[in-house]
């Protein structure tokens, strides 16, 4: 699954889920840039100090202006943009409630950055992915879209729309060369959810999957790097699940 040579774009990699796929895919020979509000030093140096290429670049994606240029940062710097990874999202630091009690604003700011990011970034992105015949998009959405999480409603539509994105872009990009496709993660074990979220829930959460071991990054990762390699070469619109079986159903 060797990504020698490629560029790849990675939103909300400073940290939890966003900084594994960056390392997983330096590992793999990309040259990777992280999008973040944050900082994404500690990114950058634990991929350097492996040996591999990367850089930070600080960026609102929901900002189309602040996108548009980060693209181009990008292409000016690298020359190409191979692979865009839509990780950039927010899910556990949202209150839970019945959908009747979650405020609009709040409604909008979820899908400010859970869609509206997907969107902005995708269409910067494609320009050059267009012109060079080539490209991979990974959007990562849930597997709530599946089985529907109760009073999270704004969080599983969000991410619905993104399975909803992931095939309707696979349909326009392809005769671009492009592929485009979904990570759908389970309850994934970050320092994000660990500070949210007791052991004890999470698992609770495991033992409701067919596979019973709680999820960490790499498998999410892992799942990115096998989508945005040449091993996938003829696998675009799929939205993979990766949650140890959880919206298998009852046996």
């Amino acid at each position: 699954m060797s990504l020698e040579g490629q560029v790849a774009v990675v939103t909300g990699g400073a940290r939890a889920i966003g900084r594994e796929i960056c390392e997983t895919l330096a590992r793999a020979g990309a040259k990777v840039v992280s999008f973040d509000l944050s900082d994404s030093a500690e990114t950058v140096a634990a991929i350097e100090a492996a040996g591999g290429t990367a850089v930070g670049i600080e960026c609102d994606v929901t900002d189309e202006a602040r996108t548009d240029a980060a693209v181009a940062e990008v292409i000016d710097g690298h020359g190409r943009l191979d692979v865009l990874v839509n990780n950039a999202g927010i899910f556990a630091t949202m209150a839970r409630r019945p959908f009747w009690e979650i405020p609009a604003d709040e409604w909008d700011q979820m899908m400010r950055v859970n869609v509206r990011s997907v969107f902005l970034t995708s269409k910067a992105a494609s320009g050059t992915m267009r012109e060079a015949q080539r490209g991979r998009i990974v959007n990562i959405a849930s597997n709530v879209f599946v089985f529907g999480m109760p009073d999270f409603m704004h969080y599983v539509a969000s991410k619905g729309a993104v399975v909803g994105m992931t095939r309707s872009m696979a349909r326009e990009l392809g005769p671009f060369g492009i592929a485009v496709n979904g990570v759908a993660p389970g309850l994934v074990t970050t320092e994000v959810t660990k500070e949210v979220m007791s052991d004890e829930y999470r698992e609770q959460v495991a033992r409701g999957q067919c596979l019973r071991e709680v999820l960490v990054p790499n498998d999410i990762a892992q799942a990115v790097a096998y989508l945005a390699s040449p091993a996938a070469r003829l696998v675009t619109g799929q939205t993979l699940l990766v949650n140890g079986g959880a919206t298998m159903g009852p046996a």
